[in-house]
């Protein structure tokens, strides 16, 4: 399986410590706690959205620092 990394900023102290805390009770590291979050949060809103809701496209091409 192919991954990618993504780095999340500016989250509430609260909510990390709340996601760390709910993925050590339950045995996980935080990174698979928030990769089965994200997993049950697409399953269960994606379905009930129109296709024409769910946005389909290339990624960007910007560069950080790039010119407009």
């Amino acid at each position: 399986m192919l991954t990618k990394t993504i780095n999340l900023r500016d989250l509430p102290d609260d909510l990390v410590r709340r996601a760390k805390a709910c993925a050590a009770l339950h045995g996980m590291t935080l990174r698979d706690f928030a990769i089965r979050a994200i997993s049950k949060a697409i399953e269960e809103d994606i379905p009930a959205m129109p296709l024409g809701m769910v946005a389909l496209s290339e990624p960007s091409t910007a560069r950080k620092g790039s010119k407009k």
